[in-house]
């Protein structure tokens, strides 16, 4: 025994849990830096897998903004849109039986949004996507719904039927997949630090601005362009105004081009740009 009390067993022991501790520590610093995603059990044995023909047909097929992309464009989007679908868990009810396509319209909806951003895995507000097959009972909204977001539980909610139709008719300004995308983007960004994370809100502090002037309100009140669900409250407008810049961005430029320039410089992309640049983006 030594000055401490300790065995050659217990010193052993001690050494091998040094060694173990170490050991997790560096392999977590290299696979982060690596792979530039957290170390957990579920991402090191859910690897990003290859993405294939019929995939890219697919989404050339439903995503409209995915045909205009130039070819540095469509690599990144096709990076994340994998990333996305290979990493995050998707739980689906009722036997639906597309799920491959239903997985393909959110994956599709979170790269398109962070498109502009170096910071595309939504880690710290998406989890798990849930799906039924239509309109479905939610606990939490105590009524039927076809769409929801769970900050709390980071989990979205999908109506697998309502999901597919936002893509389907392409400008309507309806689409459900962007529209709940939008809102964990939103908790996304909420509290941190890095430059993207600000400029995305600054951005929204000028929509609320724009959104609870009284002139606005008023026009909101009679608008055709923003759909109804928007005067729901502020949080439900960002996220109906995101559907409508993705789907008529040159309409939404034309008809309030402080607000579309507002959500383009916090998103750092613009639609209505066929060469738009990447700027500051991996």
């Amino acid at each position: 025994m030594d000055g401490l009390g300790l065995t050659e067993t217990q010193k052993e022991i001690a050494a091998l849990v040094l060694a173990v501790g170490l050991l997790y520590v560096f392999a977590r610093v290299g696979y982060q830096q690596f792979f530039g995603e957290r170390f957990t059990f579920y991402n090191v044995f859910h690897p990003v897998r290859r993405i294939t023909a019929k995939e890219r047909q697919f989404i050339s097929d439903f995503l409209i903004p995915y045909q205009q992309f130039n070819p540095e464009q469509k690599k990144t989007f096709l990076k994340r849109f994998i990333w996305f679908k290979s990493k995050k868990k998707f739980v689906f009810y009722n036997g639906i039986t597309n799920e491959e396509h239903i997985k393909a319209y959110v994956s599709a909806s979170a790269a398109l949004l962070s498109m502009g951003m170096r910071d595309f895995r939504f880690e710290r507000s998406i989890s798990r996507i849930i799906i039924y097959p239509d309109n479905y009972y939610s606990r939490i909204g105590k009524n039927h719904h076809i769409g929801e977001y769970n900050p709390r539980l980071k989990i979205l909610v999908f109506s697998a039927e309502d999901l597919e139709n936002g893509f389907k008719i392409p400008n309507d300004n309806r689409n459900l997949g962007i529209h709940e995308v939008a809102h964990a983007l939103m908790f996304e960004t909420r509290k941190k630090s890095s430059w993207e994370a600000r400029r995305f809100r600054v951005g929204l502090t000028r929509i609320k601005n724009i959104y609870n002037q009284e002139g606005f309100q008023k026009e909101l009140a009679t608008s055709t362009y923003f759909r109804a669900y928007g005067k729901t409250n502020f949080y439900e407008f960002f996220a109906v105004i995101m559907e409508n810049f993705i789907e008529s961005p040159a309409e939404f430029s034309k008809k309030h081009p402080d607000l579309y320039d507002t959500m383009r410089r916090m998103l750092n992309f613009d639609l209505n740009k066929p060469h738009w640049r990447l700027k500051n983006v991996p």
